[in-house]
């Protein structure tokens, strides 16, 4: 059973809002890129054919949306011009879809999103957007823009607090660990019966004040999957009051079935189910199993992992890194060769480099250049270490470069790698554009030929060994 319905409410003080903002040229329905009127808003000269954004065949009430979509975020400099111009395709299919199905609703958020979601895969798949063999649609920009539109209208439309919400976004919340390099940011509990869902929210909203998000991450899915097993056996219960260990051992039995060949999930998710029982009866939360935590999960229950010796560490061969440097000049885009450079200068994994501010991270002293940082993952702040002079020199011109083009709006944070524009403005890039970008070098090289050190990646995809000790 699938209790998760979300859906957004459109106000008529929020609409009054979106019709306040789309005066001047953003009332046109049509609008063409090289217009005067975008000059501020291009980052580069524009070299594409294509020109133009329709919006006329969208319904009233849905157009005013989604132009306030793209105008909102043009403005502020969160959605670049190529990429306006690009979703005019999906906008024009987006349109006869849903004035087919939907021909009298006036928002989006009349149609729940997951009945949309499907509705909309569904026609893309008629129209010849065939799946391919690996099930991703072939083109992503369809369901993106979907995507944007619906969580953009959820955070427009609904001015609850966060933890009121049944999607959290951690950036909106103050004190939440996240990292910034990475895309995710979402704690969604839409697949948590409604029974539960309160409880589950309860409980993730301590842990997000002590972990990290991708912990809670991982807590939520345990509890996720603990949930629906026993709503769906017990459909009644509101609680887990009367919870025994039979009950757990069934669930064990499904549980071993279900996450087979995941040993290192199936541990995670175990442990994050029994700190759960742990904490929820010694807050002495009112929906807690009866049966102490010990009676339910024993120690038993958890898995022991393989443990690491001597003969199982991972290095990288001097062959392999000297591959690495004689083509680095090679890489792709070549904004990620610095970022390669620190990497192998320094140590540190890839969120801690593309954390790097630029006015306090390099050094010099008596006994040479040294690169600063803070190690945000192990708690480590102002950490230092020893760079050459060619390193430094790499560094410095990176400085340089980001210092003349910040702003207190496009990098308030002074990072060293900053995105100035577009979804990611006044953030670092994704630390897996890294990885990319080196699997590439290794195709491109014969690099990959050496993957049996390290293989990260399975051998239907390219693999380079030097991915795991620079990126993780």
């Amino acid at each position: 059973m699938k209790d998760a319905k979300f859906k957004i409410l459109a106000t008529t003080a929020k609409m009054n809002e979106i019709h306040a903002a789309l005066k001047g040229y953003w009332e046109n329905d049509t609008w063409v890129i090289t217009d005067p009127f975008f000059d501020e808003f291009h980052t580069k000269k524009w070299t594409s054919t294509n020109r133009t954004i329709v919006f006329s065949q969208l319904k009233p009430g849905i157009k005013e949306e989604i132009k306030y979509f793209f105008a909102y975020r043009i403005s502020i400099k969160t959605l670049r011009l190529n990429t306006v111009v690009a979703y005019g395709t999906t906008l024009n299919n987006l349109a006869v879809f849903l004035n087919k199905l939907y021909p009298n609703i006036t928002s989006l958020g009349d149609i729940a999103y997951e009945k949309f979601l499907m509705q909309w895969r569904s026609y893309l798949i008629e129209q010849g957007l065939s799946l391919k063999t690996n099930g991703c649609l072939s083109s992503h920009q369809y369901e993106s823009l979907v995507n944007q539109l619906y969580f953009f209208l959820q955070n427009f439309y609904d001015d609850r607090e966060e933890f009121e919400k049944d999607i959290w976004d951690v950036r909106r919340i103050s004190g939440a660990r996240f990292t910034d390099n990475k895309a995710g940011y979402l704690l969604s509990f839409l697949d948590i019966p409604l029974p539960y869902r309160q409880l589950a929210k309860k409980y993730l909203k301590v842990r997000l004040g002590r972990c990290c998000q991708k912990q809670c991450y991982s807590d939520l899915f345990s509890l996720r999957l603990f949930f629906r097993f026993i709503h769906n056996k017990y459909t009644r219960w509101r609680d887990i009051k009367l919870l025994t260990r039979n009950d757990m051992e069934e669930y064990l039995s499904w549980y071993r079935s279900y996450t087979a060949g995941y040993s290192v999930k199936h541990v995670d998710f175990l442990n994050g189910l029994r700190m759960f029982f742990e904490y929820i009866q010694r807050a002495e939360y009112p929906e807690a199993p009866e049966k102490p935590s010990v009676c339910l999960i024993f120690n038993e229950d958890i898995p022991r992992l393989h443990k690491t010796t001597e003969n199982d560490i991972k290095y990288i061969p001097e062959g392999v890194l000297q591959q690495l440097d004689d083509n680095l000049e090679n890489l792709t885009p070549p904004d990620h060769i610095p970022k390669v450079v620190l990497l192998r200068a320094s140590g540190w994994r890839a969120s801690d480099v593309l954390n790097l501010r630029y006015d306090k991270c390099l050094e010099r002293t008596v006994q040479g250049w040294w690169l600063c940082g803070d190690i945000p993952k192990t708690n480590v702040f102002n950490h230092r270490v020893p760079i050459t002079d060619e390193v430094a020199s790499v560094v410095q011109a990176v400085i340089d470069e980001v210092r003349e083009k910040s702003t207190p709006d496009n990098n308030p944070r002074k990072l060293l790698f900053v995105r100035f524009d577009g979804k990611r403005k006044g953030r670092p890039p994704e630390g897996e554009q890294i990885k990319y970008a080196l699997n590439r070098l290794g195709v491109c090289v014969s690099i990959a030929k050496l993957a049996s050190y390290t293989t990260i990646y399975s051998s239907s995809r390219c693999i380079i060994p030097i991915c795991c000790s620079l990126i993780c």
